[in-house]
């Protein structure tokens, strides 16, 4: 039967054992938005490039990894790369699969925003004497970025959610954490609570962040 009292106890003693978690929890979000955003701008530049194959490929890697679990894409990279003769750190797996993952769905957050822009933008600076790769760096990009930012601070929001799934694979995490705790305290239903609020805590707190910073760059814009 849920118990507060020893909802409260295990929060209470027990609180370093799961900040232990968020701290690697918050890490795997970080570095996968860094590089799921670097690998989504690569395959969206990819997706439409004018060299059909490319589009192939990167539409094929974009379909392929969004239609398949991402625990089992977490499977291959940590026990599928080893009979490869690739063995990567445990964390390091992790990131790998939250990276390949997450580029599949930035990719087409930056196809979308890169999309949105006014194509005589293109034409005009073609028009200055600028290459494609010119136009694209210097002004196509700048502003795709700043329109799809509520976008990738979302995908972050997810990331924290979706890093638990590192717990099969032994990381140290918040679930791995609150999982460990309950196997030795046999309260698991006050003990994963826990892990929820906590869980809740950080992404209502990252949700509010990025709608305030959401907020300034609009009154920046005015």
């Amino acid at each position: 039967m849920f118990s507060l009292e020893a909802l409260w106890t295990i929060l209470s003693t027990k609180l370093p054992v799961f900040m232990e978690g968020v701290v690697v929890t918050i890490q795997l979000a970080a570095w996968t938005v860094v590089g799921g955003s670097l690998l989504g701008i690569l395959v969206a530049l990819l997706r439409l490039s004018h060299v059909r194959m490319l589009r192939v490929l990167s539409g094929a890697y974009i379909e392929f990894l969004r239609g398949t679990p991402m625990l089992v894409q977490v499977l291959i990279v940590y026990y599928g790369l080893p009979q490869l003769g690739v063995r990567l750190p445990r964390m390091t797996a992790g990131i790998l699969a939250l990276i390949i993952n997450s580029g599949a769905y930035m990719a087409e957050i930056v196809r979308s925003g890169i999309q949105a822009i006014d194509v005589g933008q293109t034409e005009a600076a073609r028009s200055l004497g600028m290459t494609q790769a010119q136009t694209m760096l210097h002004i196509i990009l700048p502003q795709a970025l700043k329109n799809i930012l509520p976008a990738i601070g979302n995908e972050f929001v997810v990331i924290i959610k979706e890093s638990s799934i590192l717990y099969t694979i032994g990381i140290y995490e918040l679930t791995y954490q609150a999982n460990k705790l309950a196997s030795t305290n046999f309260r698991y239903l006050e003990t994963l609570t826990v892990s929820a609020l906590i869980y809740f805590v950080l992404t209502f707190t990252t949700s509010k962040l990025l709608g305030l910073l959401e907020r300034r760059m609009k009154r920046a814009d005015r």
